[in-house]
């Protein structure tokens, strides 16, 4: 193994999940591929060679030599996949021969169990071609794509070019075409038609956890979940939600490292438990079925997640919950502050902050907690655009703190409708959390600029105008203009704005609108896109544009409404 490899494990050993996503990345299609040559399925191989990732994460510190680990990693990919294939192969007994324990296991008998394996598989090929063969042709498909390759309603209306809600409109209508044939159907297609008896579910391992969901209830939590989740990489754990009921609570949990999430869920425990799954294959599944049926989900001993609505049952692989990180608590004594306070907060400074990667340390919304109120502010060093409201009383020995934008977007959308946030900070972690969410997100490490030296302390002069009006005419006139050269002239009076722009190769356009009020004037240019932005996010139906000269800043206020600032830097223009 080269040194590279060397490296990486020694730094995932150290608890760098970048490093093992890049290990996932250089091995993953080398397992997925031996897997699936192993057990012939695309979709098994790919929940294997989830398996043997998670299995690797686990074990990584027991790799003595760090230059074994293809060989290693072979082995633990070898024996999921025999894991798989024994549990496929797995017989019932009657319960008096169920204690004897198999003493011998030759080569001859595997290769007899082999035998009798594919001689079974061949039989069941057989009794599928000879169920499908009662179907039409387009039918066939469907419930091949359905059953033998396990892809969700969504995913084969994808594959064929039409609607989820057609495909299941498809496989129902195939179903009761074979409803007089409901013993080849549990035979070929492990559709269960009858209702099993508890004693075959003992067999079989038995379940777990059991609960009941309305479809929107778990859907729309699942949903805001599988945004935070890495999807990236779907063999890290983090890729996964984690699922667990205790008493009459189900909670499940989200993470990508940098923000976290723990819902309450509504639905109905019969069986206490924890599970950790796919998020992106939960959602795919509870998203294609029907809004008008309960969905129950249940775990196996061998941490299978078994999801069922009606007569369709569909089964995942899980996974133990030990390494994933938990989201804490808000403590019962955190700051509240009203949610349509926060939320207007939020949106008035969003839209300014940073968004590329080269200065991370303005990726983010700045808190300036002062003894009177709190500032927030975002900036791209172009635009600025700063807020106040209530002092958020985190704790006495912390100045100001900088959100990440991501986890922003995430808040807002999160919480859009509580009525209260309750905020506390944990070392290097900022919480918000209603009475059914808790959100959490790494602070980040930065030094904010001063962005007070930013905002002009006096002006020359200053014009109100409707806000609707200056809005909708700078859209016009840069609909019209160069969709290259973002730059309008605003000529600023105290009866009036003249806003022009010059496409390229034709005359000069313009467009004026009246002033409600006004003092002095000023020629400026300006972005056209950060202006109706700017304006975008103002709340008032009157604004003013206040100037020093045609190089200083523009500076856009709501009017009758303290606090809110929106700084513009002047564009240079043409004599």
């Amino acid at each position: 193994m080269s040194n590279d490899n060397i490296e990486l494990i020694q730094r995932i050993l150290k608890g760098d999940d970048a490093a093992f996503a890049c290990l996932v990345r250089k091995y993953q299609k080398q397992v997925h591929a031996h897997a699936w040559r192993k057990v012939g399925d695309f979709h098994i191989a790919e929940d294997i060679t989830q398996e043997t990732f998670l299995q690797v994460y686990r074990k990584l510190a027991t790799l003595k030599d760090p230059s074994q680990f293809p060989a290693w990693l072979h082995v633990i990919t070898n024996r999921r996949c025999l894991a798989w294939l024994r549990k496929k192969r797995i017989q019932t007994y009657p319960l008096e021969e169920m204690a004897i324990e198999i003493s011998e296991k030759t080569s001859y008998s595997s290769h007899v169990a082999a035998a009798q394996a594919e001689s079974a598989a061949e039989a069941k090929r057989e009794l599928v071609r000879n169920l499908l063969v009662r179907l039409k042709e387009s039918d066939q498909t469907v419930i091949k794509l359905y059953y033998l390759s396990e892809m969700t309603y969504a995913e084969i209306g994808e594959l064929l070019g039409v609607s989820a809600d057609t495909i299941r409109i498809r496989i129902r209508r195939a179903r009761e075409r074979l409803k007089k044939h409901k013993p080849m159907i549990q035979e070929a297609l492990d559709i269960t038609v009858e209702v099993e008896h508890p004693y075959h579910n003992h067999l079989n391992g038995g379940f777990g956890m059991k609960l009941t969901f309305k479809k929107d209830d778990l859907l729309s939590s699942l949903q805001m979940l599988e945004s935070v989740a890495t999807r990236q990489d779907t063999a890290s754990i983090l890729s996964n939600v984690l699922i667990q009921a205790e008493g009459n609570t189900i909670e499940c949990m989200a993470t990508d490292s940098e923000i976290g999430i723990r819902m309450k869920v509504d639905g109905r425990v019969k069986e206490a438990g924890t599970i950790l799954v796919s998020a992106e294959k939960l959602v795919d599944i509870v998203k294609a079925w029907p809004a008008e049926k309960p969905i129950d989900l249940a775990t196996t001993t061998d941490d299978q997640v078994e999801i069922t609505s009606g007569d369709s049952t569909r089964k995942i692989v899980g996974f133990p919950n030990k390494e994933f990180p938990q989201v804490p608590f808000v403590d019962a004594e955190a700051f509240a502050i009203n949610g349509e306070i926060l939320r207007s907060v939020l949106h008035k400074t969003g839209f300014a902050a940073y968004t590329k990667e080269d200065r991370r340390f303005l990726n983010g919304l700045y808190f300036n907690l002062l003894e009177d109120r709190t500032e927030v502010v975002a900036t791209d060093m172009i635009q600025l655009a700063l807020t106040r409201c209530e002092p958020l009383k985190l704790s006495e020995d912390k100045d100001g703190f900088i959100v990440p934008l991501k986890a922003i977007k995430e808040i807002e959308r999160t919480f859009a409708n509580a009525p209260e946030i309750r905020i506390s900070r944990i070392e290097n972690q900022i919480l918000f959390a209603d009475e059914h969410t808790t959100l959490t997100t790494q602070l980040m490490d930065a030094t904010y600029p001063e962005y007070d030296s930013v905002i002009p302390k006096s002006f020359e002069g200053h014009v109100v105008v409707p806000k609707a009006s200056i809005m909708d005419t700078t859209r016009e006139i840069f609909a019209r203009a160069n969709p290259k050269n973002a730059l309008i002239c605003l000529e600023i009076s105290p009866q009036q704005i003249r806003i022009s722009a010059k496409p390229s190769d034709a005359d000069e356009i313009d467009e004026t609108l009246a002033a409600e009020s006004g003092t002095g004037s000023v020629r400026i240019g300006v972005n056209a896109e950060i202006l109706i932005e700017t304006l975008s996010h103002i709340e008032t139906e009157s604004v003013s544009l206040a100037f020093t000269n045609a190089i200083e800043p523009l500076v856009v206020k709501p009017i009758g409404e303290e606090g809110h600032i929106c700084v513009i830097c002047a564009m240079k223009m043409d004599s």
